[in-house]
């Protein structure tokens, strides 16, 4: 769901997929990687909203996030404006034997699905759009969902992978990422990161901080690989706040 037409040099989001899947040397090799990697991502969804619950994933990419989550137990439907990547994501949905729906959508037109699910959620999405499409994409998201979740990488991400220019996308930090949640009239319920950065500090990191600090940087200096926002419309968090 890049959007390329206002600028060339992008790569066709099929042809970025391929590429993404093509450092494996197989699909299942993908799908583990993948998973393994958005594991905190996944728990953080089955803490917030535990299954069953509808989940709609806005810009599906290769499906294999919305297939981990119907397979724990959600009824999910990924959405692209692409019909290849729709297509690629019911193929690998079918090769691990999981249901879960795939149908080409506009994120930024949702009305079709107003109200029908418990989560609309985005992962590396919308950051490759400006600040105030990005913010048009959440309001979208709110529009369909009771609770809105975004995923974006981080420059810590972004600055040794090859494929970071040809696919348009933008390092966020973690302050940035909420101000666009309440640009859209969410309040922030859970921000958060997850993912070690590569470079000389990853392995004190690792090894000799302790959990507390690890957090402080991850969710106050968003060092880490992936960024996340889980948010509500802002009058719903601010009644639960008050106990109304």
């Amino acid at each position: 769901m890049q959007d390329a037409s206002k600028n060339p040099a992008v790569m066709p989001w099929p042809e970025f997929l391929k590429q993404l899947q093509g450092r494996h040397a197989s699909l299942l090799a993908f799908a583990y990687d993948w998973w393994l990697y958005n594991t905190p991502l996944v728990e953080r969804i089955r803490q917030l909203v535990p299954p069953p619950a509808r989940i709609l994933e806005v810009g599906t990419a290769t499906g294999a996030i919305a297939v981990l989550l119907a397979a724990h137990g959600y009824e999910v439907e990924g959405i692209d404006t692409d019909p290849d990547v729709i297509e690629s994501a019911r193929a690998f949905a079918t090769r691990f034997h999981v249901g879960c729906r795939f149908e080409v959508a506009d994120g930024f037109d949702l009305s079709r699905y107003a109200g029908q699910f418990d989560v609309a959620f985005s992962a590396g999405v919308i950051e490759h759009f400006p600040p105030e499409r990005a913010v048009q994409m959440l309001e979208e998201k709110a529009r369909s969902a009771r609770s809105v979740l975004a995923v974006v990488p981080t420059w810590y991400a972004l600055r040794n992978d090859p494929l970071t220019g040809a696919s348009g996308a933008r390092p966020m930090r973690l302050r940035e990422l909420k101000a666009l949640f309440r640009a859209a009239g969410l309040g922030v319920v859970r921000g958060f990161g997850y993912g070690t950065p590569d470079g000389w500090f990853s392995p004190v990191y690792r090894w000799l901080l302790p959990g507390a600090l690890q957090w402080l940087l991850q969710n106050r200096y968003s060092y880490a690989c992936s960024i996340g926002c889980f948010g509500r419309p802002a009058l719903v968090t601010r009644c639960r706040a008050d106990g109304r």
